[in-house]
């Protein structure tokens, strides 16, 4: 399913309103693959990781020029019809001029959301002090205001844990201090205890918070959303866990004459869902041969007789529909799972 030509200016809306109540996770893909999968799961939105999009280019996290960066953001707004999010990282730039032309260049791409953080790129003195960091957010705030009320998200970042500095107090003290500088989101990664989190959140109150969830947390999306976080995010686990399966396999190889490729992905299932993404799909008809499922809460497909279904399209859903005696049934499973039961056989497409 080739994404629809959704507006940028309706992805933006789309965006703001997911930070209205609720909870909702962006995951955060590293490359054209992985967002184009993370979009047909179901996600509303997809945040960018500046360290997963280095390591596919071959470098250290915290090396990617502004153009490195700016060429990331294109691709992973180009493989989807969804809102992402860009790890802005510390904007590419000393100068406010510097700052403000390239928070330009970032809107450019397409993005729903620009996020700073304050982060100095200096070992010694790895954090920005607070009024530099405020002035940087205010100069990005200026920009986004000139696109008006469609213009990205401003998400401001506070690094203190990441850099071995958990000082809440000082955290809690510069997040109030971006949301008053205009940040529409805040986040601090690294923040990781139920009590941490519900003091930020307390804090900061009404700006929305997004939690960085560590790779070891024991929490789950039930927990965080019961502390009143608005979006979780997962920076670039996704990606270290792809390179995890990877190094293993390969170290395998390379230290024991092994061949343990784990649980690798079926190439079948792969194909199937990169061959039906880059079809263009609206509704099509299918038989029903096997065992298939609805998202969670969506019922099962079980009680309904094997027999045609009609199937529709969004970037992240297939929704079926079928009759059942004189009335008319829907339910949705994402897309990836779609092609999954297409690849097994237990759905069968119509040919037109």
């Amino acid at each position: 399913m080739t994404p629809q030509a959704t507006g940028i200016v309706q992805r933006r809306r789309a965006f703001r309103e997911l930070h209205r109540t609720g909870c909702f996770v962006m995951p955060n893909p590293w490359d054209r693959g992985s967002a184009r999968y993370l979009q047909g799961l179901g996600f509303k939105a997809l945040g960018t990781t500046s360290a997963g999009a280095a390591w596919s280019l071959a470098r250290a996290d915290g090396t990617l020029s502004l153009d490195d960066a700016l060429d990331h953001l294109r691709d992973i707004v180009q493989a989807t019809a969804i809102p992402v999010d860009a790890d802005f990282q510390s904007g590419f730039a000393q100068s406010a001029a510097g700052i403000a032309d390239n928070i330009r260049k970032a809107v450019d791409t397409g993005v729903a959301g620009i996020s700073l953080e304050d982060g100095s790129g200096i070992a010694s003195n790895p954090v920005r002090d607070l009024g530099s960091s405020v002035a940087r957010l205010q100069v990005a705030r200026a920009v986004l205001d000139e696109y008006g009320p469609d213009a990205p998200l401003l998400v401001g970042r506070a690094g203190n844990f990441r850099v071995g500095r958990p000082d809440l107090e000082d955290i809690i003290l510069r997040l109030q201090a971006y949301a008053g500088a205009g940040a529409d989101v805040l986040c601090a990664p690294g923040v990781s205890t139920r009590e941490e989190i519900a003091a930020l959140v307390d804090a900061v109150h009404p700006t929305p918070l997004d939690v960085l969830v560590r790779s070891d947390t024991a929490l789950t999306f039930d927990d965080i959303a019961s502390l009143g976080v608005r979006r979780i995010s997962v920076g670039a686990a996704l990606a270290r866990s792809a390179w995890g399966g990877f190094m293993r396999a390969a170290q395998s190889i390379a230290e024991d004459g092994r061949f343990d490729f784990g649980r690798p992905a079926s190439g079948k299932e792969l194909n199937s869902f990169f061959k039906l993404g880059t079809e263009t799909l609206s509704t099509v008809n299918a038989h029903i041969l096997g065992r298939v499922e609805f998202r969670l809460g969506e019922g099962p497909l079980l009680e309904i007789r094997r027999g045609l279904v009609e199937i529709t399209f969004s970037p992240g859903d297939a929704v079926f529909a079928w009759s059942e005696g004189s009335s008319r049934e829907e339910a949705a499973m994402p897309f990836a799972n779609f092609c999954r039961y297409v690849s097994d056989g237990a759905i069968v497409l119509v040919e037109s």
